[in-house]
């Protein structure tokens, strides 16, 4: 295998691991603090609840700010890493915007403003996400192996976010804040931290720069449409993602709404189930290939909604812990496993825009999807427009993302899995042949 292209940093691999692990977990502890319990707040100021600042149906559709945030910026961001800027100074930029978004958040009244401050949020978040993968697979020297490693430090800090809202700040002053804005201002100040950080990172310098600025890199995109095993594989991507809008946008409110306790901290078993999931990773990629452990994923997600409809209907407390503790398989084996999917079929030269295309099929078509597909469940089976008090009638809700990922683990089984092993007995194995 020839050597991996480097960005210019000589920097030993014992120095840049525990640097690019504090990097995942300051990238994603900002976001953890308020994400999960947004929709709490939301609910708790929708209509004449609370301040009623919301309408029915705001939290559903209030996530495609996060999809817009994903269709255009982060191809942008990444092609700018791989042309002209280096990616840490673009981190550390798109951070202070996250940091004004987030503040803007919690300060406003207006159902309106809080809509363009989650656009520019995500505008900023999504495409600091893909530079961070770049900056780790940039500069890791084993990334097959280490990349997962690194990403167990980004759901620590996901895991401490949950447990310092749902369990620290009451323990430390006394009062849940799970309903209120108090998450969105501590976001903003972590956002701040995650920027001045970034600055400390090794550099990461446009491959362009690095090569002179050879005529052959400067379209660093140019190939990308013409990749057709990348592209193919962005598609089925896309539609895995669409269901997970559901969970992540209402398991907070169904959990506060059936009266669990410490709901945000509750939802931290699922992130004890990524780290067991990124810890193993390396192997079940060797066993097993990436595009197995892709499509383990995607059932999985079947498998989550189908206990929660059960425990809707039925009851069954069992049911809600089971869900939430796959999340692991939910997350890791198609966010993580999609990532060094898109890796392994994109040049180090392509690697900012490659994943830069590949946020925008899952943050940003994918998510679209969903945030429209649970927008409209959220009016048909939870809040109807005029009900009141509102039926949350969420055996039903579940119940449609259910079927819609279980259809689409068959669809990609059918296009993929079947396909390549057919292929491959087509194929001789190069192994063997060596």
């Amino acid at each position: 295998m020839p050597e991996r292209p480097t960005s210019g940093d000589t920097r030993p691999p014992s120095n840049i691991f525990p640097r690019i692990a504090a990097m995942m977990l300051l990238q994603y502890w900002p976001l953890g603090v308020w994400a999960v319990t947004v929709g709490t707040y939301i609910g708790a100021n929708t209509g004449e609840q609370g301040a009623a600042i919301f309408s029915a149906g705001f939290i559903g559709f209030s996530t495609i700010s996060g999809a817009i945030g994903s269709l255009v910026s982060p191809l942008v961001f990444g092609f700018l890493s791989d042309r002209f800027l280096a990616a840490d100074r673009l981190v550390a930029l798109l951070h202070v915007g996250c940091a004004a978004a987030a503040w803007w958040m919690h300060s406003t009244d207006s159902e309106q403003w809080f809509f363009v401050a989650l656009l520019l949020y995500w505008n900023c978040f999504n495409p600091s996400c893909s530079l961070t993968n770049k900056i780790a697979l940039e500069h890791l020297s084993d990334p097959e192996r280490q990349y997962p490693h690194a990403r167990l430090f980004a759901t620590g800090g996901w895991i401490s976010a949950g447990l310092f809202i749902g369990v620290g700040w009451p323990w430390l002053f006394g009062a849940e804040i799970e309903s209120t804005g108090v998450p969105l201002a501590i976001g903003a100040w972590s956002s701040l931290a995650m920027a001045a950080y970034a600055l400390s990172l090794p550099r990461t310098r446009p491959m362009l720069a690095e090569r002179g600025g050879q005529q052959k890199d400067r379209r660093p995109t140019r190939g990308l449409a013409s990749n057709r095993p990348l592209i193919g594989f962005l598609v089925i991507a896309a539609l895995a993602v669409v269901p997970s809008m559901a969970y992540n946008n209402y398991a907070n409110l169904f959990l506060n709404w059936a009266g669990y306790p410490s709901p945000a901290a509750l939802m931290t078993l699922g992130q004890l189930s990524d780290l067991m999931c990124l810890a193993a990773l390396p192997m079940l990629s060797a066993r097993l290939g990436l595009s197995r452990v892709f499509f383990l994923g995607v059932l999985a997600w079947s498998v989550r909604y189908g206990l929660l409809t059960l425990a809707s209907s039925l009851g069954w407390t069992a049911a809600v812990y089971g869900a939430i503790i796959v999340h692991g398989p939910c997350y890791v084996f198609v966010y993580v496993a999609g990532v060094m999917i898109v890796d392994q079929l994109s040049g180090p030269a392509q690697r900012g825009a490659a994943q830069g295309l590949n946020a925008i099929a899952t943050g940003g078509v994918g998510h679209l999807g969903g945030a429209l597909l649970v927008g409209f469940m959220q009016q048909a089976s939870l809040t109807p427009e005029g009900v009141s008090p509102p039926p949350y009638d969420w055996s039903t809700f579940w119940l449609a993302p259910a079927i819609l990922s279980t259809a689409t683990a068959v669809a990609f089984a059918m296009a993929f899995l079947v396909r390549g092993r057919a292929a491959r007995r087509a194929a001789p194995d190069p192994q063997r042949a060596s």
